[in-house]
């Protein structure tokens, strides 16, 4: 008699969170452990984080085993998925759009499947209560364990010891989750901004030594709400040049590598001093016509170069 080998559709919301969270000792934001990717063999439980909640939307992390599968919340608004490790087969998707490009994370069936060495990553819902355009920085309040954690300051207060550059800037930045495997080692360090109509975020390449405060990360941006349309990357030659290479990119939707990858092993290539090698860059708010203030809200995936491999990538 033939065995059935399919593995059981699990739950979303029956899955208990178990994912352990702490306070970060050296780091600002919060510690969530999950297994070390690649390691989930069938028969592992699914990990799950609690839930945060902000602006309308809920925030967990999943990480499935090989070929598990995952039904979601069908009562919920809008479902994204953004892939930080292993990949999707279904939907096929993979931490990393095509180079420079931009990709929407919207799922639109009632569930998803990990692929041979499974997959960890974001559950972000966008449910009735999400609004059209963030307004205040008011509206932008974290919600769940730990909540205290989540205390905007802007960039100015931020990075003033460093440079002069966002001073005047409506631009503000939270602490946000490292998510780490079972040895400690970061996968990713997943945090938010805002910015308001007209800023940028500074032309940079992020070439400064690494540290353990401040250690090389290949960088993904994933988009809660465009301000007025308009904002997006951008790629130049140097700080300051005249010509800009824009990338807007609206709600849902995340961008494929600025880093330069090895073709060879397709890992970030590092500079001699052990950072991530980035041509310049960086995100540029929005303007419109229309009176009032209106945020880019952003979330950023800052992948350990140690997880990541873009020979994974679906070009979709």
């Amino acid at each position: 008699m033939a065995t059935d080998t399919a593995q059981p559709t699990l739950s979303l919301s029956g899955i208990a969170p178990s994912a352990p969270v702490e306070l970060s000792g050296s780091r600002e934001g919060l510690n969530i452990i999950f297994k070390h990717p690649g390691s989930g063999a069938p028969s592992v439980a699914p990990v799950a984080s609690d839930v945060w909640s902000v602006a309308g939307w809920t925030l967990q992390f999943i990480q499935l085993g090989a070929q598990q599968k995952l039904r979601l919340d069908e009562a919920a608004a809008k479902t994204y998925i953004k892939v930080v490790t292993g990949r999707l087969t279904d939907p096929d998707r993979s931490p990393f759009a095509a180079e420079r490009q931009v990709r929407g994370t919207l799922v639109e069936q009632d569930h998803v499947e990990a692929g041979d060495d499974g997959a960890l990553f974001a559950v972000l819902t966008q449910t009735s209560d999400a609004p059209d355009s963030i307004r205040s920085m008011d509206q932008l309040v974290f919600a769940g364990p730990h909540d205290q954690v989540f205390r905007w300051q802007s960039f100015a207060a931020k990075f003033g010891h460093l440079t002069d550059v966002f001073d005047g800037a409506d631009a503000h930045i939270v602490p946000g989750f490292h998510l780490l495997d079972e040895s400690g080692v970061e996968i990713a360090y997943v945090h938010f901004w805002a910015a308001g109509k007209g800023v940028d975020l500074s032309t940079h390449n992020h070439a400064n030594d690494p540290s353990p405060l401040a250690p090389a990360f290949a960088e993904v941006h994933w988009v809660f709400s465009n301000g007025t349309g308009n904002g997006g990357m951008y790629e130049c030659d140097a700080p300051g040049a005249q010509t800009r290479e824009r990338h807007p990119m609206q709600r849902g939707e995340e961008h494929g590598p600025f880093f330069v990858t090895d073709p060879t092993t397709g890992r970030p290539k590092l500079r001699d001093n052990g950072a991530v090698e980035y041509p310049w860059h960086g995100w540029q708010a929005g303007t419109d016509g229309e009176h009032g203030q209106a945020f880019d809200f952003v979330a950023a995936f800052e992948i350990s170069p140690l997880f990541t491999d873009v020979t994974t990538r679906v070009a979709r």
